[in-house]
């Protein structure tokens, strides 16, 4: 037995435990997701799995959750955020690749992005074809007709038989279609695209002219760095019609790029054009600042900046001179701020060449 005498009311059975927190649930201030709300109930709306929707809901994080349009992922990525073995994450994001709800801005390993267009998305339910149904007993082959190569046309006739719009050969709408096709733009529901074509090629008499008239846009396009332009998918292209649209001045992104790498000093960041694609940032900015200087006028000459490529780049490779001659670009901390997304704003440009930049 304890000799210790203790005041009423204050023995340790008495004294009461210290009130415990309550659980502190997710802040917003520790991080969050920004994404459109319509973007957001299109995904809801969408009829896709679970797994593609834990796959959808991954992308997401790993791209508008770092505030950033594409990222590089790998199957182990999506199998730590989803909970899915390795092989089914990755077998699944393929999936939604091909359905057009991920997009892919190159090879194996590039970086995707969610496809914001909805209508893109190729998520139809499959159609279900009943069952042929047996025939009876008393119904032999002998008895049914005949479907055979015998009483078909042979294989010349077939090729030159007009389709119903009277425009030529089914075979050459075919091969007009493939030189569309093959022109660069992703390769995305080919069915879809063969459709919109057909439509497109009626208003044409010669298929194939038309079909490499279109080939040939594209090739052009794709050139000038268009954005968005090498994500789009060539059903869109056709309904679209975009073919009708003013084509961009081409912007020689490499070798402003090497122009810079050259010209500006060790510790200022060094561009690489693998990086430097139409989704990175200033990427567009140039290509802008690239037409306008080419084809608008200056007020004070009534001429433009630069009359053709060669000029062009020797124009920026004065600025970028320029820039790195200033006292405030050689000091280690420019690295934070002087970057050519930054360089090449069009007022900016002209800052640095009047020498404005100090």
């Amino acid at each position: 037995m304890s000799n210790v005498a203790y005041f009423p009311g204050h023995s340790p059975d008495a004294i009461p435990e210290a009130p415990q927190k309550a659980a502190r649930g997710p802040q917003v201030e520790e991080g969050y997701t920004r994404i459109a709300n319509e973007l957001l109930e299109q995904v809801m709306a969408a009829p896709l799995t679970l797994r593609e929707i834990r796959i959808v809901m991954a992308v997401i994080r790993l791209t508008y959750g770092w505030n950033r349009k594409q990222a590089r992922v790998t199957g182990g990525l999506l199998a730590k955020l989803t909970g899915l073995p390795d092989t089914i994450a990755a077998k699944v994001l393929s999936g939604l690749i091909a359905k057009n709800v991920i997009l892919r801005h190159g090879g194996s390993r590039s970086p995707i992005s969610l496809n914001k267009h909805a209508d893109e998305w190729q998520l139809e339910a499959a159609k279900h074809t009943p069952p042929t149904p047996k025939l009876k007993c008393s119904e032999s082959e002998q008895n049914a007709l005949s479907d055979s190569e015998q009483n078909a046309l042979p294989s010349k006739d077939r090729k030159d038989t007009p389709n119903p719009n009277g425009l030529g050969n089914v075979q050459s709408h075919r091969a007009a279609f493939e030189v569309f096709y093959n022109a660069g733009l992703p390769k995305k529901n080919r069915k879809k695209a063969e459709i919109a074509f057909k439509v497109q090629a009626r208003k044409h008499t010669d298929p194939m002219a038309f079909g490499q008239m279109l080939a040939d846009n594209i090739a052009g396009r794709l050139g000038t760095g268009e954005l968005g332009f090498d994500a789009m998918h060539p059903t869109t292209y056709l309904n679209q019609q975009r073919w009708e649209d003013d084509l961009p001045e081409r912007c020689p992104h490499a070798a402003i790029i090497e122009a810079w790498n050259a010209e500006m000093p060790a510790h200022i960041e060094k561009v690489s054009p693998e990086d430097w694609t139409p989704d990175s940032q200033g990427f567009q900015t140039l290509a802008n600042a690239w037409q306008n200087f080419k084809t608008k006028p200056r007020a004070s000459t009534g001429k433009p900046v630069f009359a053709d490529e060669a000029e062009g780049v020797a124009f920026y490779r004065e600025v970028f001179r320029r820039l790195a001659a200033v006292d405030r670009i050689q000091r280690e901390d420019a690295a934070r701020w002087c970057r050519l997304s930054w360089a090449t704003k069009q007022q900016e440009t002209v800052k640095i060449f009047k020498g404005e930049v100090a």
